[in-house]
């Protein structure tokens, strides 16, 4: 310690770093790097929400488009459907026949007009008309009794020449200028199909679904649109009413060969993301979709201005955020430059407060602290040192630590002295020193290196423990310890050899009952064999009592051996797979019982290890129980799983719906002969749940039950899950 009091000298202080004009230069470098780098940052940021914002918006228009199509070509089979329905049809040509042959026939108009009517209300057809073979209407269903459009009756005349259903696409009526689509469907004799009759018309207005189903948008937009166009000669067609301009539908044209235009380019078979302007003359992105069976096309489109409205904002945002990095960069540099020349002399100060605050910590430890030299001699000497060895620092300071080592711990010392002067580390170990009184103590030490400058070892500094009394109390603990383990040996013998005792006794009792109630049955038979038919039924009631007396008890004598045994038999634990396992138990328990409706639910199990025999007996017990006090539920149910862990053991569970227990007396449910159910009711010895529990126990594991009277039951047993450290080849 006197060499840490006589340091008093300080390296001369160094020039300040930082400062004048070279300082200045490399702050403005930095600065300039530093800009670059978060200009660089921005537009790669800016860049790549414009890609990835501009990808989403045309996913967006081709998933509307495909939407669309999807359903606009689901639309025209369904349409075609309600014709084919009337196609052929034996029964309503028989009908259309008498309409026209004899128009006065009042009950075939009824007849057809309620046909015909369910086509209006439950297909929301604008009007259904019969044509006669010459394309007089001549029958109305909704919709006025108007003479057929001069499309109608050329298209109704190919339907009666090809004798198939036709789609009649858009087109005008020239009587009230509507636009509507139609189906029209020949009907031929019923007896003879190349003779026709005429042609049902099944007429369609857009305007009550086809329109507004092209109109709607998934999502708000301000300039979002879908067009459904079509191609005639060299021109494109728009069929549907548009967002921005009126009295489009079967007006609005324009050529193919202007091929910035989205519906041009649709019209000419083209389909994908395309970008160019619209009816309107503006930019626009635009997916285009053929629809299938169909010469229409259609156009998802918004217009660039709405799609880059965000990635404007995105750009200023960014803009504004590179501004005030750079400035705060700005900022910063000089705050830094400016607090440079501050923060070296706190650091200094800092330094020598840690450097007082270490001498003081050092001098008023409680703990022995010293330094010696690679020559072994002591260079620092604390309070506490004084007051273990007591010796004084003057007395100590420059004479060898060796002082303080008994003659056998000579070769230690100089073994770490040697450890120090090669440059390893030493670390922690419990030695004995010797104190102004010759005491030998008990001490714990901490030796680490002293370094120089250049990190050259010029020494060790030394924490020493008094462990004396920590000494005393170890050997203390470990004396009763000791007397702990001899307690517990002697105690475990005595439970051994009681259990051996009790095993013998249950034995020797079950064993010795068995003769005399092999008398009893044996008697019972010769009775009933020679005197059975001179009993009275009372007397031969009697003899089936003490017969099924005794085969109970019989069975109560196996149960009894069988559980006594199941103490002494050794067991080989291993990993098992316990779904395996169930599976297994559970087919041994349907064969035995094949007339029960049960629904079994087996959960995932684990693998866990165990004595595979054992673990069997186990779950056939608490199946059987399960099956056993279901009988009345139809249909039965019982679930096996897991639940949850306890430590490095799972829970595994077996529940039932059936009539379950009184809680109060769940302690009882595991205890040898213990039955809460009159034999009448269930039968049972009360042994299976016991042998359940010993399994269970000598596996490491418990076991508990918890149910309800009438609301089933669910019993609970723990066993080691097998992991990947502890599985077994």
């Amino acid at each position: 310690m006197s060499a840490m009091r006589t340091d008093k000298t300080r390296p001369p202080a160094k020039p300040v770093e930082g400062t004048g004009s070279h300082a200045g230069l490399v702050f403005l470098v930095v600065f300039l790097l530093l800009a670059a780098g978060i200009f660089s940052v921005g537009a790669f940021h800016y860049r790549n929400y414009k890609r990835h914002y501009r990808a989403e918006v045309e996913q967006q228009l081709s998933a509307v488009a495909a939407l669309k199509v999807g359903e606009l070509a689901t639309w025209r089979e369904e349409r075609m459907a309600d014709g084919s329905i009337l196609f052929r049809n034996a029964p309503f040509a028989a009908l259309v026949r008498r309409v026209l042959e004899r128009p006065g026939d009042a009950e075939a108009q009824r007849s057809i007009q309620a046909w015909l009517g369910k086509y209006v209300v439950s297909y929301h057809y604008h009007q259904v008309r019969l044509l006669d073979t010459q394309g007089v209407t001549r029958l109305s269903v909704s919709g006025g009794r108007a003479p057929a459009g001069s499309t109608l009756v050329r298209r109704a005349s190919e339907a009666l020449r090809s004798k198939r259903v036709i789609f009649q696409d858009f087109y005008r009526d020239e009587h009230d200028q509507r636009i509507y689509l139609a189906i029209l469907v020949p009907i031929l004799d019923e007896t003879d199909s190349q003779r026709a009759l005429g042609t049902l018309v099944l007429c369609i207005d857009p305007k009550t679904y086809l329109y507004p189903f092209i109109k709607r948008w998934p999502t708000p937009s301000q300039t979002a649109e879908t067009l459904l166009v079509r191609r005639e000669g060299n021109e494109a067609v728009f069929l549907n009413e548009l967002r921005f301009q009126t009295n489009t539908a079967l007006n609005l044209r324009f050529p193919l060969d202007r091929l910035t235009l989205p519906a041009a380019q649709a019209a000419s078979g083209r389909e994908g993301l395309m970008e160019g302007t619209d009816y309107r003359g503006g930019a626009v992105v635009a997916a285009l979709r053929a629809i299938p069976d169909s010469p229409w096309s259609l156009i998802a489109r918004m217009d660039v201005m709405e799609v880059d409205a965000p990635v404007r904002e995105q750009f200023w945002q960014t803009v504004v955020l590179i501004v005030v990095l750079l400035f705060g960069v700005g900022t910063s540099a000089g705050l830094v430059w400016r607090q440079q020349n501050l923060r070296y002399y706190r650091s200094k100060l800092k330094e020598e407060e840690s450097r007082a605050q270490l001498a003081a910590i050092i001098e008023f430890s409680e703990d022995a602290i010293l330094s010696k030299g690679l020559d072994g001699n002591i260079t620092s000497w604390n309070a506490g040192a004084e007051r273990l060895f007591g010796y004084l620092a003057e007395e100590m300071i420059g004479r060898p630590v060796a002082l303080l080592v008994p003659p056998d711990g000579m070769s230690a010392e100089a073994e770490i002295l040697a450890k120090l002067q090669r440059g390893e580390s030493v670390g922690h170990y419990k030695a004995v020193r010797i104190a102004k009184d010759g005491r030998a103590i008990d001490v714990s030490l901490t030796i680490s290196p002293i370094r120089n400058a250049a990190g050259t070892i010029i020494g060790a500094s030394k924490i020493i423990r008094d462990i004396t009394e920590n000494k005393r109390a170890e050997e203390e603990i470990r004396r009763l310890n000791a007397e702990l383990e001899q307690r517990v040996r002697d105690r475990t013998a005595q439970l051994e050899n009681a259990n051996k005792e009790l095993e013998a006794f249950s034995y020797s009792v079950s064993h010795d009952l068995r003769a005399p109630l092999r008398h009893v049955q044996g008697y019972v038979d010769m009775l009933g064999r020679e005197d059975g038919s001179q009993l009275s039924d009372k007397g031969r009631r009697y003899m089936k009592t003490i017969s099924d007396a005794s085969n109970e008890m019989g069975l109560l004598i196996d149960n009894l051996l069988a559980f006594s045994r199941m103490g002494r038999v050794e067991m080989s634990e291993a990993g098992v797979d316990l779904g395996t396992l169930v599976q297994d138990t559970l087919r041994d328990l349907k064969a035995a019982m094949p007339q029960r409706n049960i629904t079994w639910k087996i959960l995932p199990l684990p693998e866990v290890r165990c004595d595979p025999a054992m673990l069997k007996l186990v779950l056939a017990n608490l199946m059987g129980n399960a099956a056993k006090f279901t009988r009345l539920r139809a249909p039965a149910e019982i679930e096996i799983g897991a639940r949850g862990v306890e430590g490095e053991r799972v829970v595994i569970f077996v529940r039932d719906n059936g009539v379950g227990f009184d809680p109060q007396y769940a302690h009882k449910l595991f205890g040898v002969f213990q039955r809460l159910h009159r034999a009448d009711e269930f039968e049972g010895t009360g042994i299976g749940l016991a042998n359940v529990r010993r399994i269970v126990a000598r596996h490491g594991g418990r076991t508990w039950a918890e149910g309800a009277v009438d609301k089933g039951a669910t019993f609970y047993f723990t066993l080691k899950k097998v992991s990947s450290s502890n599985r077994t080849p």
